[in-house]
């Protein structure tokens, strides 16, 4: 029993340790809404053009966390904003007429489980950070 126990243990810290993947989690928030303008959205995080993941659809004046697993190493992410606007889902870009591009993009290199912060502050800009919250300016 002990023996088998411990082939257990070992196969699973084996699996995490050699694992090609790890977890990314993605917490995002507008600030600075205008008054009636808070969309439904949903956040999409791509790696290298392919979908991995897709947050829950929330009102955008409601901050939203997600987790997503992604491979290791280096590849190109993004993080795109969708609302929905007259039924259809569109990106929350200036070209769409919003007032902000909500999305984010970067080469990384995925080691272990990270956490990414994002702001989209339509006074303020855009704002990310790896580990720690964004301070949004009043």
């Amino acid at each position: 029993m002990k023996k088998t126990l411990f082939l257990l243990s070992f196969s699973l810290f084996a699996f995490h340790l050699f694992s090609q993947t790890t977890l990314l989690t993605v917490n995002y928030k507008f600030a600075h809404i205008e008054e009636g303008y808070d969309h439904n959205s949903k956040t999409q995080v791509l790696i290298d053009d392919d979908v991995v993941g897709e947050s829950q659809v929330a009102p955008q004046s409601q901050s939203s966390t997600f987790t997503v697993s992604v491979p290791k190493g280096s590849h190109n992410l993004k993080v795109v904003n969708w609302a929905l606007y007259e039924g259809v889902w569109e990106e929350h870009t200036i070209e769409n007429n919003y007032s902000i591009d909500a999305f984010y993009e970067t080469d990384h290199n995925f080691k272990k489980a990270e956490k990414l912060y994002l702001v989209f502050d339509l006074d303020n800009g855009m704002m990310a950070s790896w580990k720690k919250p964004v301070k949004v300016k009043k």
